[in-house]
């Protein structure tokens, strides 16, 4: 079924730049606006059915590429395909095929009830009513969301909108699910949901791309990590391997998951 997609994700030697903030407010004829690097020559490849998980702290380019993977903003230079199609060129396939969630949701309809606003969303994806209906009966089941289904959104409490928001990214069983900080606002309860979603979704032969500032997240819902520091990806593997490579920098590879994380970018920014 899935026959022309080599990879769901493969980047090569992307590059992404911005225009400096305020550097608007001066403008010159001659000069040119200084810009800022957030993504530097970055390669990547994501499969069907893997978890990758994004780790690095803030500033180190996991939303900017997460974005560029949900066809939100294109890159400067390099080159980028999602589930086998150009970033470029075919946007509007890519579009069809990926599930955006982030911690920070800001375009539901607030008065509105998350029923209504994910109704109003699967017919944004062509969806028909009865199956629309079902799917959100049936993520409504898979995250808990039963007790304020039908409340305004604005009465939600972050962790509640965190989940509705996810439920927006699955309604049409997207390829490839990208996730921005999946579980930072969520319990115990809703974050062990979460995490059984996402196996779910692998299970199903679907990609998960998501970013998180946390080392344990990462081993917990990727199959590898991804270290991430000033646009550049320093490592990519498992956990022990970064040891291996924390070693090789000259950090004690015994530490704290966390420390050695924190040891090893502040080696590698030397």
């Amino acid at each position: 079924m899935f026959m022309r997609e080599e990879a769901a994700v493969k980047a090569k030697d992307l590059v992404m730049e911005y225009p400096l903030r305020g550097a608007a407010r001066y403008p010159s004829p001659v000069r040119r606006r200084p810009r800022v690097r957030a993504l530097d020559g970055v390669d990547l490849r994501l499969d069907f059915g893997e978890a990758l998980a994004l780790l690095g702290t803030n500033g180190a380019g996991k939303t900017t590429l997460i974005k560029l993977a949900a066809n939100l903003l294109l890159p400067t230079s390099g080159e980028l395909e999602v589930c086998g199609f150009d970033c470029r060129r075919r946007g509007k396939e890519i579009r069809r095929r990926v599930g955006l969630a982030t911690a920070d949701e800001r375009s539901f309809y607030w008065r509105l009830s998350p029923r209504r606003n994910l109704a109003f969303f699967a017919a944004l994806h062509g969806m028909e009513i009865g199956e629309a209906r079902q799917r959100i009966w049936e993520l409504e089941g898979r995250l808990g969301m039963s007790g304020y289904m039908d409340a305004p959104f604005s009465d939600l409490s972050s962790g509640m909108r965190q989940r509705v928001g996810l439920a927006r990214a699955l309604l049409h069983r997207p390829r490839v699910l990208l996730l921005d900080e999946p579980t930072r606002s969520l319990s115990p309860e809703a974050v062990l949901a979460v995490d059984e979603l996402i196996a779910a979704q692998k299970k199903e032969g679907c990609a998960v791309l998501l970013a998180t500032q946390s080392v344990g997240e990462a081993c917990r819902l990727g199959d590898r990590l991804c270290v991430m520091h000033g646009g550049r990806v320093l490592y990519c593997g498992g956990l022990e391997g970064l040891r291996e490579e924390a070693r090789r920098s000259g950090v004690a590879g015994d530490l704290p998951d966390e420390e050695l994380f924190a040891s090893y970018l502040e080696a590698m920014g030397r």
